[in-house]
């Protein structure tokens, strides 16, 4: 059997690293889809990893009751199992691709875009996505079928764990099954649903080391298990998780306790898809919106505070962040705009990536603070600000350049809120809306 676990580095393996598709990218690539008015379909690639020769010298025992006992097999292909063999193949699948003349995207290694096809190519694995006209799509399915044994599948219906639901005006991507199982896993299958993942005045600080920790393993089973959601669908849960990962290594009673919440609210919105819908009208230029927000001084430990933006492309969430800041900030004001840069530099990728795809787009930021704002806007040094660090006046050089405008919004009306605290009922529940999170 192929038991990478046994392999030497330096011996029979080298590079391991195979390049995946960020889970952003796969959101605006469905986004600009359904923007677009264009098809998604999906090819799967039979026995993948055994399309590539292997260029070190790998020896595998042969598996039991085919008449090889006592023998070792040398082999020539990759196969899976091999800690080399995704890194194999998608070098065996760049080079059909750049044959055929697409080209590897600077901004994500495993998008592949071409001047003579519009078509964008998503690669995850042995998985194959492609965005892109009818006719297109099947001149590029035609040329992958002369390198590969290829299995065609018309629309998409199930996607790196992730279920697509087609509707009548759009399709939805949502975990259903894989909430169940989990919480199937964590024996909270019946619990009672709460409103929200987490207490607003939910008081935890980190565990003294000194105090014995409770079920650590498990803690740490169950964080992880949600993490998974907030990359792939449940952006909601994003201040959440990052919040409660703080405490993983040294959990209480407390903790759990937290976490469990999270899960009674998975409960209840098992269901929940994050939205997409096709335009009526492809006249409708692309506008990217991006929140930015920060609470200040909300670490109760480090006195750090927390920032938090989502992006929107054209009213459907492509992307989240919740983070504590790297520093201490000595104000709202300061918290606010560190949190505005991270948030331009986010935008910045987004226009990047676009124009490569030959897009054009406008990016609109939006923050809550005015001083931030003010700050960003103000050219004139302020006595208040000159202790702040030259990287984070990264928004100031470009609203100079005109990359983006910069605009004030209403606290309430802020969907980065929900990147940075725990927040009531209804103020959550509007939120959720805001992301295109329905049931």
């Amino acid at each position: 059997m192929a038991t990478g676990y046994s392999q030497v580095e330096g011996l029979d393996y080298n590079k391991t690293f195979a390049p995946v598709i960020r889970y952003d990218s796969l959101r605006l690539n469905i986004a600009l889809a359904l923007h677009l008015g264009l098809d998604i379909s999906q090819v799967d690639i039979k026995s993948a990893f055994l399309n590539r020769d292997l260029n070190e010298k790998v020896w595998m025992m042969p598996p039991p009751g085919i008449g090889l006992d006592g023998k070792v097999l040398h082999l020539h292909k990759s196969l899976y199992g091999l800690k080399q063999a995704p890194l194999a193949w998608f070098e065996r699948l760049s080079s059909a691709l750049t044959e055929l003349g697409f080209l590897s995207c600077s901004f994500d290694p495993c998008l592949f875009i071409s001047p003579d096809y519009n078509v964008i190519i998503v690669v995850y694995g042995d998985n194959i996505t492609t965005v892109g006209r009818k006719s297109d799509v099947c001149k590029v399915y035609q040329h992958l079928t002369k390198h590969f044994t290829v299995m065609i599948k018309n629309g998409l219906s199930y996607l790196l764990g992730i279920e697509i639901l087609h509707t009548a005006t759009g399709l939805g991507l949502r975990q259903t099954q894989y909430i169940t199982n989990i919480l199937t896993c964590f024996g909270m299958e019946n619990s009672r649903p709460v409103s929200t993942p987490i207490d607003s005045k939910a008081p935890l600080v980190k565990a003294d080391k000194s105090e014995p920790t409770y079920k650590k393993q498990l803690y740490q089973q169950m964080i992880g298990s949600l993490m998974y959601l907030v990359t792939c669908t449940h952006l909601d849960l994003g201040f959440v998780v990052s919040f409660l990962s703080r405490f993983s290594a040294y959990p209480l009673l407390c903790y759990h306790t937290a976490v469990k919440q999270v899960f009674r609210y998975l409960a209840g919105t098992r269901s929940t898809s994050l939205v997409y819908t096709r335009h009526s009208s492809m006249d409708i230029p692309l506008l990217i919106t991006g929140y930015s927000d920060a609470d200040y001084a909300s670490c109760r430990d480090t006195r750090r505070s927390v920032s938090g933006h989502v992006f929107l492309l054209n009213g459907y969430a492509i992307s989240c962040l919740s983070k504590k800041q790297n520093l201490v900030s000595t104000s709202t004001t300061e918290s606010e705009y560190m949190a505005l840069a991270t948030t331009a530099r986010q935008a910045l990728w987004y226009i990047n990536r676009l124009s490569q795809l030959s897009f054009t787009i406008a990016v609109e930021l939006k923050a809550n603070n005015t001083s931030s704002i003010d700050v960003a806007e103000n050219l004139i040094n302020n006595p208040k600000t000159t202790h702040i660090d030259i990287s984070f006046h990264f928004p100031r050089e470009h609203l100079i350049r005109k990359s983006f405008t910069l605009s004030y919004v209403p606290t309430g009306k802020n969907l980065a809120d929900i990147m940075t605290k725990g927040l009531s009922s209804v103020l959550y529940q509007r939120h959720i809306q805001g992301l295109a999170l329905t049931k």
